[in-house]
């Protein structure tokens, strides 16, 4: 079936594209055994397709439609996106190859259909094509490394940050690139506020009184006094900024107003 590798060093030199889905990069004999023998089940947008914290039962991939592998699902639902995982992705390796529970859960971001090996299937799979395995290797490298990088960015927006050292408006478009759930709490002169992001878009804003635009615009014109910290495990119940405008040019225009009403004054 698969190519036979005569050595540790040509499997190294194995082809292989990083961010290119597993499905793709396997031999064709391969890649049609496992469409061949899975089993087909479809999620919905929400759907938890491998749990966290499990010792998995089947290795999967994403034949069609979007998932995001996420950190701990909390009881209320939120959770945090660490990538984002496109057809023909795999995923659950590591709980076989391993033999020890997920590390992270995975969700439908959208509606999809996922091919299910069951776990001795796939076992028996890799027994008698052992080449596979390096391919896994590398997509498992592949994805350490955008994890690492997605727990960099996390690390560094938890901080308290201060406008003055970092804007908020890259604040927020690190926020919206790495399309991270959460409310970024404000503080300024002993006023303070909130604005939540969903998967890196501006969702709800909060100061005193004020809600949506006004009070993004208010948060945004305390200026470099200003102190902001990200909160991944917070999120309002309420949705009050329309959510088609990207974040960044939802920015702009509320920093723009803010100096219209400065130059009226």
């Amino acid at each position: 079936m698969a190519k036979i590798h005569n050595g540790i060093g040509d499997w190294i030199a194995t082809s292989y594209e990083a961010g290119i889905p597993f499905l793709q990069q396997v031999p064709r004999e391969c890649a049609d055994f496992l469409l061949l023998n899975a089993q087909i089940r479809e999620y919905e947008a929400g759907d938890i397709i491998v749990e966290g914290g499990v010792v998995g039962d089947s290795f999967c991939v994403l034949q069609s439609g979007r998932a995001q592998i996420c950190g701990q699902v909390l009881p209320d639902g939120h959770y945090s996106t660490l990538a984002y995982l496109d057809d023909g992705a795999c995923f659950g390796e590591m709980s076989i190859l391993t033999n020890e529970p997920t590390s992270n859960a995975v969700v439908a971001a959208e509606d999809c259909t996922v091919l299910h090996i069951p776990r001795d299937e796939f076992v028996k799979f890799l027994d008698a094509n052992p080449s596979v395995v390096v391919y896994l290797y590398k997509v498992v490298a592949d994805r350490l490394r955008a994890k690492n990088e997605a727990f960099d960015e996390f690390e560094r927006l938890a901080l308290l940050a201060s406008a003055k050292v970092l804007p908020f408006i890259d604040f927020a478009q690190t926020m919206e690139k790495s399309r991270i759930t959460g409310t970024v709490i404000f503080e300024c002169n002993g006023e303070k506020g909130f604005i939540a992001f969903q998967d890196g878009r501006i969702c709800c804003a909060q100061s005193g009184k004020l809600a949506g635009p006004d009070a993004l615009e208010k948060m945004l014109s305390w200026g470099d006094d200003t102190l902001f910290k990200l909160d991944t495990h917070l999120m309002p119940e309420i949705v009050n900024i329309n959510q088609m405008s990207d974040t960044t040019s939802l920015i702009l225009d509320a920093l723009r107003n803010i100096d219209e009403k400065r130059n009226a004054q």
